[in-house]
């Protein structure tokens, strides 16, 4: 799976913003199928707002979104 490409697909469920990381076997994730793979994980939930976003870094554990690194050496 490491080498298929990573989407990030963002959502709405029953008013609740989440989010789950993708791997799909093409360069691009059409919204239909995003879609489908969000409803299917939360089958009886009111799922709206879906958004699809292409991860291109490598995924690194070291690295915790949202917080800032300062750059080594100057």
């Amino acid at each position: 799976m490491k080498d298929l490409p990573r989407f990030l697909v963002s959502f709405i469920v029953d008013n609740q913003p989440k989010t789950m990381e993708v791997f799909w076997n093409s360069e691009a994730l059409p919204m239909n199928e995003a879609e489908n793979l969000v409803r299917k994980s939360f089958p009886n939930s009111s799922v709206t707002d879906v958004q699809v976003t292409s991860i291109h870094h490598p995924n690194n554990p070291d690295v915790h979104p949202g917080h800032y690194q300062q750059p080594e050496g100057n």
